[in-house]
């Protein structure tokens, strides 16, 4: 039975799909505010930019498949 490879199908981690698309959710929500801000570089655009990549990273950890 040594000789044979188990390969073990895995899912989508869930809890990492759900925060990947809250953070990509209230980066949306920051980047499309209505109000807009005067200065060109704010403390709030990078903010909702590193939730977007945290979001984005988190969503394809989530998708990439394990081995």
């Amino acid at each position: 039975m040594a000789d044979q490879d188990s390969v073990e199908k895995r899912g989508v981690d869930v809890v990492g799909l759900v925060f990947g698309v809250a953070a990509l959710v209230a980066a949306a929500y920051m980047l499309s505010d209505g109000a807009s801000w005067p200065d060109f570089l704010d403390l709030r655009w990078a903010l909702a930019g590193g939730a977007m990549v945290i979001g984005l990273g988190l969503l394809a950890g989530s998708a990439r498949r394990r081995r």
